[in-house]
């Protein structure tokens, strides 16, 4: 299956957070890719330089033309659990209310 990624966002070091198009979120760590990157790859390690980085709706990119497979930062990427919905103060107030008492039967 083809992926697509949707959003990135820089965390810290050579680490970035993805957004896939499944709805997944992954954390890929590009530390040993930049490591051992020559020619285009070798400006990565940059890390300004790095921090430039971009989506162009199916992959991410960075100033310099360079380019990742999604399909490979999906494989490589850690999943992150996804996040809990936030609960309202009325819906925490519903349920923290008291049932109704009854009346008894005359």
């Amino acid at each position: 299956m083809s992926h697509k990624i949707k959003k990135v966002q820089y965390l810290e070091g050579y680490c970035l957070k993805l957004l896939f198009d499944d709805g997944k979120n992954k954390v890929v760590d590009l530390s040993d890719i930049v490591r051992r990157g020559q020619n285009l790859i070798a400006e990565l390690k940059d890390i300004e330089f790095f921090k430039k980085v971009k989506c162009d709706g199916f992959s991410i990119v960075w100033p310099n033309g360079v380019d990742l497979c999604p399909d490979v930062l999906y494989k490589i990427g850690k999943d992150i659990p996804a996040e809990k919905k936030k609960t309202s103060k009325k819906t925490v107030k519903k349920r923290l209310r008291a049932p109704k008492k009854r009346k008894a039967p005359r």
